[in-house]
């Protein structure tokens, strides 16, 4: 993708330069006890562009660091399933596709910026037909010919990482998401799945025999501007 990354032993950082804040994160390494989790901090800081949104994630419960400009997001469950299984029928009048072209991803692309909302998706690697080409997956969910929902994969590191779950409104509670979720999951039957989890979306999750490993702690850091 062009971007920049650089990893230390305490903490990874990975810019691909793009306006969704999810693509621009800090994995921490180390539990904080054991590191100068403040001075890891200010070396992510100083790493990206100060007008570059990005997310720092932590395995372990982490001390504020609202001091060093940084939000606390939240807590989401990291779920994993175990690989193999068979998916239930889809929904009547849902036809699950996997996206192998340009109209097909333009089609994705509308859904999720709809659905999910992710209303700079096409400004990511996602914008791109060439992303069909390597480890990702996307799958685009259609009811009448017309798109409603979205689900993809990243197959890496002997794991399905399952992203981009998204399903417009009206077509929600009617099993349209956990049947694209389905798809991701199984697109290599052979590996386990994983994901980050919202609270609403983990019995979804849970019933397709997902199982909670932990909580997250995630911190957000917003642009401060453009350098001079």
């Amino acid at each position: 993708m062009g971007g920049a990354s650089r990893r230390w032993d305490d903490v990874a950082v990975a810019d691909p330069a793009s306006p969704v804040l999810f693509d621009n994160l800090v994995a921490l390494l180390q539990p904080p006890e054991y590191i100068d989790i403040r001075a890891a901090v200010q070396r992510a800081i100083e790493f990206y562009p100060p007008e570059r949104h990005f997310l720092l994630l932590s395995a372990w419960p982490t001390p504020d660091l609202s001091a060093q400009g940084l939000e606390l997001m939240g807590h989401p469950p990291l779920m994993l399933r175990p690989p193999g299984g068979t998916a239930p029928p889809v929904p009547d009048g849902l036809d699950v596709v996997r996206v192998r072209d340009a109209e097909q991803l333009d089609d994705f692309l509308t859904t999720l910026i709809k659905a999910y909302p992710l209303p700079k998706a096409t400004d990511t690697a996602l914008g791109s037909v060439s992303i069909l080409d390597g480890p990702v997956r996307l799958f685009v969910g259609y009811v009448d010919g017309r798109p409603v929902a979205t689900s993809g994969a990243r197959i890496g590191g002997g794991l399905v990482d399952v992203e981009w779950v998204s399903t417009r409104s009206e077509y929600r509670r009617r099993g349209i998401g956990a049947a694209l979720t389905w798809a991701a999951t199984l697109t290599e039957p052979s590996l386990p799945g994983v994901l980050i989890a919202s609270d609403d979306g983990q019995p979804v999750y849970q019933a397709m025999g997902y199982l909670r490993l932990m909580r997250l702690t995630v911190w957000h850091r917003p642009p401060h501007g453009s350098r001079s």
